[in-house]
């Protein structure tokens, strides 16, 4: 029996989630906090959100590539989707930017190349140190060449001999190969000094978290054209074993097995067992709300409401400029890096940057998407069954 699709309503709130974490862990890096203690040890680790943006885009970019390949359908256009993301990404992306090298008194030690680096997201592909109040885009270097590898990836994770359609064990087999493969590429790279190059912040190893996300959408797509259950499906009705299971795994992160709390250069075995760790509390973290019924129970009901929803939809934002607000409250509250005032420097971190979000989304942001369906990016995607029976499958 066949079911029908999903709209995954909670899962908006789970960018918010992730955003909030980067924004804390970089709070209480700078105020020291990270060296006190437990809790120390698990503010270090809110780096964990950057998990949770990656698994959430190797699902949701993933799935209509999926969905379609499961429904015997032509694809999505891979010119309206990059057009989509680059809407979505680079005007924000450019404007902070721009902000941040002109404003920040760090940054003006910078070299035109420098600037050239970072207005194409290529910085983390040259060594020296990251520009001031932008360290944090590294991770959306890494999810850019992401977006731009998925329609490559798509093909070699599905092709097969087979009948036509999404065969899962292929698609579940090769990602578990590439993610092997993406912590291979960490545990060697991460031990190499960041002054020689950022290896270690490039999409290799990083592939077993937004291969969660796809594994994930390769599961959903062949149960919304084949029915039936799957592990997957029965898990993700309890969240809260699930949840329980992210934590337990999520503390163990938290402890020197993954590596230094600092600045330091780990050790393979540190560097290797953090993806992993954090590749399976993300699994079991994201795992409920994918599958399993959508809204029921307070967790899911409270994720769906409006505030986690418009704080997941101004999440980019928050990410974007939180750096940025971050360093400016230091200066503004007369506050010495790594002196403490944890809660305080936060505090007034988060306001400033939501209320900023807010705008930019809802007065640059949105009004840039609504360009996102201009005719020369888009293609009419019409399922096969809608096709004349001689009209080609392209």
């Amino acid at each position: 029996m066949k079911t029908g699709d999903r709209t995954f309503p909670t899962l908006n709130a789970l960018r918010a989630v992730g955003a909030i974490m980067v924004v804390c862990t970089h709070a209480a890096f700078n105020t020291g906090e990270i060296t006190r203690g437990w809790t120390g040890a698990a503010l270090a680790r809110l780096d964990f959100g950057v998990t949770l943006f990656f698994i959430l885009s190797g699902f949701l970019l993933s799935r209509p590539f999926l969905l379609a390949k499961a429904r015997h359908e032509p694809g999505p256009s891979v010119r309206h989707y990059l057009w989509k993301r680059a809407l979505r990404i680079l005007p924000l992306y450019w404007v902070v930017v721009l902000v941040s090298l002109f404003f920040d008194k760090a940054n003006k030690i910078l070299t035109t190349t420098q600037w050239i680096e970072h207005l194409t997201l290529t910085q983390i592909y040259s060594k020296g140190l990251l520009a001031s109040s932008l360290t944090q885009m590294w991770s959306l270097c890494t999810e850019v060449l992401f977006y731009l590898v998925l329609p490559l990836l798509v093909p070699v994770l599905t092709m097969t001999r087979k009948r036509p359609g999404l065969d899962l064990p292929t698609v579940m087999v090769r990602s578990g190969v590439l993610a092997v493969l993406g912590v291979s590429w960490q545990a060697r790279v991460a031990i190499i000094p960041g002054y020689q190059g950022h290896y270690a912040q490039w999409l290799p190893g990083f592939m077993p978290w937004f291969l969660v996300g796809v594994a994930f959408a390769a599961v959903s797509a062949h149960l919304v054209v084949n029915g039936g259950t799957h592990l997957f499906e029965r898990l993700g009705h309890d969240l809260t074993g699930c949840w329980i299971a992210a934590v337990a795994t999520f503390a163990l992160a938290c402890s020197p097995i993954a590596g230094p709390r600092l600045l330091l250069v780990p050790g393979a075995w540190e560097a290797g067992s953090k993806v992993v760790l954090y590749t399976i509390s993300g699994a079991f973290f994201v795992l409920p709300l994918v599958f399993g019924p959508e809204t029921e129970g307070r967790a899911r009901a409270w994720l769906s409401g409006p505030l986690p929803f418009w704080l997941g939809e101004i999440s980019y934002g928050i990410f974007a400029i939180h750096m940025f607000v971050l360093n400016k409250v230091f200066i503004a509250t007369d506050t010495d890096i790594f002196t403490g005032h944890f809660i305080m420097i936060l505090g007034l971190t988060l306001i400033v940057t939501i209320v900023l979000a807010g705008l930019s989304f809802h007065l640059f942001e949105k009004p840039i998407l609504r360009f996102k369906n201009v005719r020369w990016a888009v293609r009419m995607e019409r399922r096969t069954s809608d096709l004349p029976t001689d009209a080609p499958v392209s």
